[in-house]
């Protein structure tokens, strides 16, 4: 059949609608191929972008964690040496009124020794001193230390990382240190204080080196890894 330009004959025309509706078809369906797929990298996209967020948000949270659980640690630390430096101030000055009023006490002996040294022949305003001194130690210095060995007990990030790395693998170290110095500490504790009220001191580092003294340096160096993480 020939084709005639500008006026197709009907038959023309059906088939020429044929062709041009299978054509319109093969048309359709590569756009809606090319529809799907735009679809599907935009949902992909999405996913994606939402993964992103998600994982960027769950990262702050853990950052906001550990800050927060490295808060928790210097303020028990700052109760600990609080604690600590007030009941030293008490024992200087319960030495020197000991030594005052009996110089025949062991000058060169530590705060402890010569504390249950001259616990017997006690004065009343010395007793009430010493059991001061002894509270502080059963009701302020055993709760904290017991609360630090528990948050380093229950941390799995800082005691996790590279020792020496930084500030953070330097805090790792100390932190290992501080916990032997707790463990050791609260050994002592359980023989020293609780059947012997003449004992009001639990010190480890002192003249009669009974175990490892508190780490320095560790107060300043969590302040330093707060600010930079």
């Amino acid at each position: 059949m020939t084709a005639v330009a500008g006026s197709p004959s009907r038959h023309a025309r059906a088939v020429r609608g044929k062709i041009w509706g299978d054509g319109m078809f093969w048309v359709d369906a590569h756009e809606g191929v090319g529809a799907a797929l735009i679809g599907a990298i935009i949902a992909a996209s999405g996913y994606v972008g939402k993964l992103m967020i998600d994982t960027g948000l769950d990262l702050q949270k853990r950052k906001r964690d550990r800050r927060a659980q490295l808060v928790d640690l210097r303020s028990l630390l700052r109760v600990a040496k609080t604690s600590f430096t007030v009941q030293n101030q008490h024992a200087i000055r319960l030495v020197d009124m000991l030594q005052q009023t009996n110089p025949a006490l062991p000058g060169a002996a530590g705060y402890e020794e010569t504390l249950t040294c001259a616990y017997p022949s006690f004065t009343p305003e010395e007793k009430e001193l010493h059991g001061i001194i002894r509270g502080m130690t059963v009701n302020a210095l055993k709760p904290t230390n017991l609360k630090i060995l528990e948050w380093i007990q229950n941390d799995r990030y800082f005691r996790g990382q590279q020792k020496g790395a930084g500030q953070i693998g330097a805090l790792t170290a100390r932190l290992s240190d501080l916990q032997t110095h707790l463990l050791l500490w609260l050994a002592k504790y359980e023989n020293w204080i609780p059947q012997k009220p003449e004992h009001a001191l639990v010190y480890l580092d002192d003249e009669l080196q009974h175990g490892v003294g508190f780490p320095s340096g560790i107060d300043d160096l969590v302040d330093q890894v707060l600010a930079q993480i």
